[in-house]
């Protein structure tokens, strides 16, 4: 007894042709996953989260005398404001937008040692409802704001998987 077995490989060519174009030209998945990173990390810095769960560290005392328009990294909004992803070609970067919020995003992530604090343009400085010539600050803790968590990295299995399975069903 014998069987023989037709295979028509033609849609599975097409397929095979579909995904490979999605993986050589990778803009569009990876804006996908830009997409997802980005809400995933304003979500925790909006809860006061470390990329591990862990909470940060909350603000001082003479810290929370002070104006401020937010929560713990937002005294004015512009820092957090300014957090996005962009994607070059086969690259994707995740981070904070202007040479100043990316230094401020650097020094809340990784902490600073003590430091002294001097009025540049005026005779003194005016913080939490007094004037000083001079301010020795206690250093800031690190809050760190963007990592790769086992979270994230199931996250962005997903939506590659998404994406590739939308790629294969419009063929």
């Amino acid at each position: 007894m014998q069987y023989t077995i037709e295979f028509q490989v033609d849609h599975l060519n097409k397929v095979l042709e579909a995904v490979r174009r999605a993986i050589a030209t990778p803009q569009q998945m990876l804006g996908s996953v830009g997409e997802s990173l980005l809400r995933v990390n304003r979500d925790r810095h909006n809860a006061g989260l470390a990329p591990d769960g862990s909470r940060w560290k909350e603000l001082s005392p003479s810290t929370l005398q002070e104006k401020r328009k937010g929560d713990i990294l937002n005294k004015t909004g512009e820092m957090l404001q300014s957090f996005h992803y962009q994607v070059d070609d086969d690259t994707l970067r995740l981070g904070f937008d202007g040479a100043r919020n990316n230094q401020l995003a650097t020094w809340h992530h990784d902490g600073t040692k003590p430091y002294l604090i001097e009025p540049l343009n005026k005779k003194a400085l005016h913080f939490g409802g007094r004037y000083a010539k001079k301010v020795n600050h206690p250093g800031l803790p690190s809050r760190p704001l963007v990592g790769f968590p086992v979270s994230d990295q199931q996250l962005v299995t997903h939506v590659l998987e998404d994406h590739l399975l939308a790629v294969i069903n419009s063929v």
